[in-house]
């Protein structure tokens, strides 16, 4: 058999969305719904100070600002030691 001849008698592979992506959808739709639900409760104006802004913001807002920030913080810092562990 030439290698033509394999490559087309093989089955294509379809793609299908297994359980665990759907149970990670549903869990993402859950959390977006609770953190809109924190915000839209928390209402409350706070006046936030960094170096030289001054915003005027929600509390939810202000606070879910805060912990997205941090969020991003610690994923770079992890990146940056898994890449330094990875070049040792």
């Amino acid at each position: 058999m030439s290698a033509a001849t394999t490559e087309t008698s093989r089955p294509t592979r379809r793609r299908s969305i297994g359980a665990g992506s759907g149970v990670l959808l549903v869990l993402t739709v859950v959390v977006i719904a609770a953190l809109v639900t924190f915000v839209l409760q928390n209402t409350d104006k706070v006046s936030v100070k960094f170096l030289a802004w001054q915003l005027d913001l929600g509390l939810g807002l202000a606070l879910l600002i805060g912990a997205a920030v941090g969020a991003v913080l610690a994923w770079l810092i992890s990146g940056s030691i898994r890449a330094r562990r990875a070049l040792k």
